[in-house]
């Protein structure tokens, strides 16, 4: 790369303010810039410059590129763009129309953008490159412009790992529009002010944001939630550390209890006007492996911990409290047939986007749960699906070498296990399909997935749909029960990904 032509456009960084690097799939036009608005929404502030790496992967390929830099101002705005491509076998007049249609379609997208960054005081810095990799390119970058963020294209997430191992500032991946995965610098850690800054902002809007918010035509207004009634895991502040004190007035003296058994027991409290429930497991290398982990994971579909108590030989985690399990809603009767078609597949998919986080997004390294069916799905007020991860999670560490990590995980294969989980998911959309209890059910010594494999191999869904729900012909029972069959058909020879089961389950494959 033209080192001397980045630095004269790094020229316009002011000295008071940092910067934040986006990086994009400059071919992907305007969807692109959707990690752009995020970067400017949770990240920039004041005097930052925001610098945009917009790659071009089809323009300028060639196995050794060498740098043809094009310096293009875009109208009378003040923003830039850089453009540098390889030579190629493009002649020179396609080479400038090439240039001359990235030009107009930048031009015309951002302008926007630089006059909603000058009103912040914020400053813009556009370049696009031809004939470099992305990862390589941000990386190169970061080294120059120490960066506090580099924020990721969701169609860059193949790039996350190699960014993250090769710079020193917090990066974010963009899953969809609004929605980020965040991960931690190497060097300061999720504890830094700068990180709970952001986490914080994005705490304050997550139940709140009109990107979330999809209303359908002549729906009745919906009152906003104020932050005050926001799951308690939700709000600033938590996860935070209780004393023991506090544990015994949550859960009235430990008397609250509705379950024990040998590895745990169960209480339910009230922790101000909110509904908990606490969880008392003995402190052993595997609770303390479960706390450290729990106390990362973060994600709208599983449920998450608003709290911790370590004392003695006891660990207490906190978390908050469902409105029940999807489990108890299939054994009523009234409560399955309100959950219709549309609901059980929505279901499957949130139970499925928590999967995708932890088996392919959490920062450290996949998260494995071993457990998953219907009586560990907890079901909120609105029908949204929070999948319960506090029974049997083990991580495979790829970031954090903590022995006592590795101790809980160092004889389990962690490849067989992801294909369990698999397996597991689609044992349970055959529960959602089914409305049937993998835990509880009985039919002549067979178990759910034996009673029912047979019928999905011959494509026949009637006798294993819900009888209490009366549509029967939804193109929505179809997409889960062939991703059912995928799963369940899902060994060595497949390693079948969450990514691609969800795939089908929406229908896409």
């Amino acid at each position: 790369m033209d080192s001397s032509s980045v630095d004269s456009i790094s020229l316009q960084s002011s000295a008071a303010g940092e910067n934040v690097i986006v990086v994009i799939d400059g071919n992907r036009g305007k969807g692109s810039l959707d990690a752009l608005d995020w970067a400017i929404k949770y990240i920039v502030g004041p005097n930052d410059t925001v610098v945009v790496l917009g790659v071009l992967p089809e323009i300028g390929k060639k196995p050794a590129p060498s740098c043809l830099p094009f310096h293009l101002g875009v109208g009378t705005s003040g923003i830039w763009i850089k453009l540098e491509f390889s030579h190629n076998e493009m002649t020179p007049s396609e080479l400038q129309q090439a240039i001359g249609r990235k030009k107009r379609e930048y031009q015309k997208f951002l302008q926007p953008y630089y006059h909603h960054c000058k009103q912040r005081e914020v400053k813009l810095d556009i370049r696009l490159a031809a004939g470099y990799e992305s990862k390589k390119l941000a990386v190169e970058e970061a080294e120059k412009l120490d960066p506090r963020w580099i924020v990721l294209d969701g169609y860059l997430k193949k790039d996350k790992e190699y960014i993250h191992k090769n710079v020193d500032c917090h990066v974010a991946l963009l899953k969809e529009k609004g929605v980020a995965t965040l991960i931690p610098s190497k060097i300061t850690g999720p504890e830094c002010e700068e990180w709970q800054t952001v986490c914080r902002k994005i705490d304050d809007q997550a139940f709140t944001d009109d990107d979330f918010v999809e209303e359908l035509p002549n729906s009745p207004k919906q009152t906003p939630l104020t932050p005050s009634s926001y799951p308690l895991s939700w709000r600033t502040g938590f996860p935070r550390a209780f004393s023991l004190g506090e544990i015994e007035e949550i859960t009235n003296d430990f008397q609250n209890v509705t379950l024990k058994d040998q590895n745990r027991i169960i209480y339910t409290g009230v922790y101000g006007e909110n509904q908990v429930i606490v969880m008392c497991f003995r402190a052993d290398d595997h609770s303390a492996s479960l706390l450290k982990i729990v106390s990362r994971v973060r994600h709208r579909n599983i449920l998450n911990l608003v709290g911790y108590c370590w004392i003695g030989g006891s660990i207490f985690l906190l978390c908050d409290c469902p409105e029940g399990s999807l489990e108890a809603c299939l054994l009523c009767d009234k409560a399955a047939t309100n959950l219709s078609w549309n609901t059980r597949w929505g279901i499957a998919l949130e139970i499925g986007a928590g999967i995708q986080y932890l088996h392919e997004e959490f920062a450290d390294g996949s998260i494995v749960n071993l457990s998953l069916c219907s009586c560990n799905v907890a079901l909120g007020g609105d029908s949204s699906a929070m999948l319960c991860i506090y029974e049997t999670t083990t991580k495979q560490m790829k970031i954090d070498n903590d022995p006592q990590d590795e101790s809980i995980c160092k004889n389990i294969d962690m490849n067989e296990q992801l294909r369990a989980d698999i397996q597991d998911y689609g044992v349970f959309l055959l529960e959602l399909i089914s409305g049937l209890s993998r835990r509880l059910f009985e039919k002549d010594g067979q178990s759910l997935v034996d009673w029912a494999l047979p019928f999905l191999e011959k494509n026949i869904l009637s006798p294993i749909l819900d009888p209490r729900l009366t549509v029967t012909s939804d193109p929505q029972v179809v997409h889960m029960a062939r991703a059912a069959l995928a799963c369940l058909n899902n060994d060595s020879s497949h390693n079948l990904t969450i990514s691609k089961v969800l795939a089908i389950v929406r229908g896409n494959q």
